[in-house]
């Protein structure tokens, strides 16, 4: 919660919409917080005019004992303390378990940062460096591993979500209001996910639909080699492996059935159809020496004919 106290706190609120479900409760901590604060410097500032003015005027000389009046205020400010520090934890809580609680039925989408940035996996396999979310559905974010911690932030949602080196985690968003909002990564400067940023879309009614029914795939009834050529460029295989040798993320296609494959544990496997079936389905499986595990299973998300497409796009790199 602290985190995105200080998120709220440091960023424009006159600019700053107001577009996700818990974005009010979080505001509405802040202020709670803020007016707390507030409360406090006006109950020991008023109780130093009262000392001063003669607050000790009516205890007997020498005991060192505040006046009446003086212990009355103090004792009223002490037991609205209380119940202020009562009802901000309160607050919190809600606030901080409505965070945590994904709902069931949300729109998964895989969320990674890498040294080129961030790519967003959705249910169909399509990997896009934009996030895009429907207006008023909850969308389950899977952030994935890497190599040095990051954070995920987005200010118009009040959200910010911390994930540690080399672990995964989930959070949720529910957006409500259609638009592009800033995305980044908050880290000191030091780190090379530092200034990563991106664009968070909000799709207006029925938008995301079309969106994504836009971006399902290639026909199925192209000839191979060109299925595969339209499947690399709209699964986003362009962020991770290139066509002209250059060693990205991920191994390069071409040459690929030219090239020894030594694994990372030292075996060394022949770069058929079945091996690059598997790495599509089941990266994992089977990890290049001198590349990281980080590509995601596409298994369940590509047809069968799409798969036999990159194969034979592969195939004709060569």
């Amino acid at each position: 919660m602290n985190t995105l106290l200080l998120l709220a706190a440091t960023t424009d609120a006159a600019s700053l919409p107001s577009a996700s479900t818990f974005a009010p409760a979080v505001d509405q901590t802040f202020l709670l917080a803020a007016w707390f604060a507030v409360f406090l410097v006006v109950l020991a500032t008023g109780a130093m005019l009262l000392v001063l003015a003669g607050g000790r005027s009516s205890a007997p000389a020498g005991t060192g004992v505040l006046g009446s009046g003086a212990r009355r205020v103090v004792q009223s400010g002490v037991l609205v303390s209380v119940l202020l520090v009562a009802g901000f934890l309160v607050h919190g809580a809600f606030v901080w378990a409505d965070l945590q609680v994904v709902p069931r039925g949300a729109l998964p989408v895989q969320v990674a940062l890498g040294d080129k940035g961030w790519s967003f996996t959705y249910p169909n396999g399509y990997v896009a460096t934009e996030l895009h979310l429907p207006i008023d559905r909850p969308v389950k974010l899977r952030f994935q591993a890497a190599r040095e911690p990051y954070t995920f932030s987005v200010p118009a949602f009040r959200l910010q979500v911390p994930v540690a080196q080399g672990e995964k985690r989930d959070a949720w968003v529910q957006a409500t209001l259609a638009g592009e909002y800033e995305l980044f990564s908050t880290l000191r400067p030091a780190s090379p996910f530092a200034l990563a940023t991106a664009q968070t879309v909000v799709h207006a009614e029925g938008g995301y639909d079309k969106w994504y029914q836009d971006i399902s795939g290639p026909p199925l009834d192209l000839p191979p080699v060109e299925l595969g050529q339209r499947s690399y460029q709209m699964r986003g295989c362009t962020q991770c492996h290139t066509v002209d040798g250059t060693k990205l993320v991920g191994p390069s296609f071409k040459g690929f059935l030219a090239r020894e494959h030594k694994l990372t544990d030292g075996q060394v496997v022949e770069p058929n159809d079945a091996y690059i079936q598997e790495s599509i389905e089941d990266p994992t499986a089977k990890v290049l020496a001198g590349f990281e595990p980080v590509m995601p299973s596409f298994k369940g998300r590509l047809p069968e004919p799409e798969i036999k497409g990159l194969i034979a796009y592969i195939k004709s790199l060569q």
